[in-house]
């Protein structure tokens, strides 16, 4: 194709996948599905290259931008990259299932299950964690940085979270090189006579790391330090992998 095309059916843009199907003849179309969501528009087939509208894309999050003959996907910048194994992503952003490694922690969603009401608080979600030291030496959330812990619904309002002193177990929990802790955070609603069922479902669950928050000493002589410049960790938790 000499140029991008920027209509397709009802106004929507194209953009290319490289997904590995057959060569199949033009106006080939399929269903779509985005997040197990069916989507209102389909993909196509034209001279065995497959595309999709650039609003399914926006569904995944993915920003856009057009300007002239350039459609631009993503911010622009490109993102920041970690050290990993099988099963993790280079990116601090994942599922339930994957694990994250920003050069301290491996992060790893393991279960997301409801709970019942709870010290005063209605009920609510709770997230099953593993947390790997990923380090040479021993260390704890609280000195790398831990600023907030937080779940997001789908209603786009936030739990409510024990505080730190109830979850000591995991915060200051000082974790050997190599070594690691499974723990279950529980986030509740406020109301404690709220039903189970007005609960909004979990969407994401949110780590926030902040590098100048690391405890002076060892911390910052070089024996703990971030491989990249957003460390924190933002787990969907409407897939798993």
């Amino acid at each position: 194709m000499s140029h991008l095309k920027v209509s397709y059916l009802k106004g929507h843009v194209l953009a290319l996948l490289a997904l590995a199907l057959p060569t199949l003849a033009a106006a080939q179309s399929y269903s779509l599905v985005v997040n197990g969501q069916v989507a209102p528009a389909q993909a196509i087939v034209v001279k065995g290259q497959t595309y999709v509208p650039l609003s399914a894309l926006q569904l995944l999050g993915i920003p856009s931008s057009l300007k002239g003959t350039t459609l631009t996907l993503g911010t622009g910048t490109p993102p920041a990259t970690t050290p990993g194994g099988a099963n993790q992503r280079t990116a601090l952003e994942g599922c339930i299932g994957e694990t994250l490694f920003n050069g301290v922690w491996r992060l790893t969603v393991r279960k997301v299950e409801r709970i019942g009401a709870e010290a005063g608080h209605g009920p609510g979600w709770g997230v099953t964690i593993e947390l790997r030291n990923g380090t040479a030496t021993k260390t704890n959330l609280q000195d790398t940085g831990l600023e907030a812990i937080e779940l997001v619904g789908a209603d786009g309002n936030t739990f409510f979270f024990q505080e730190r002193a109830a979850e000591e177990p995991l915060i200051y929990n000082t974790v050997t090189q190599a070594g690691g802790i499974t723990y279950q955070l529980k986030f509740h609603v406020q109301d404690y006579r709220a039903p189970a069922s007005s609960v909004p479902a979990a969407a994401k669950l949110v780590i926030t790391l902040n590098p100048q928050k690391m405890t002076a000493g060892y911390l910052k002589e070089g024996h703990v330090a971030y491989t990249t410049p957003a460390p924190s960790f933002r787990v969907r938790l409407n897939c798993s992998r």
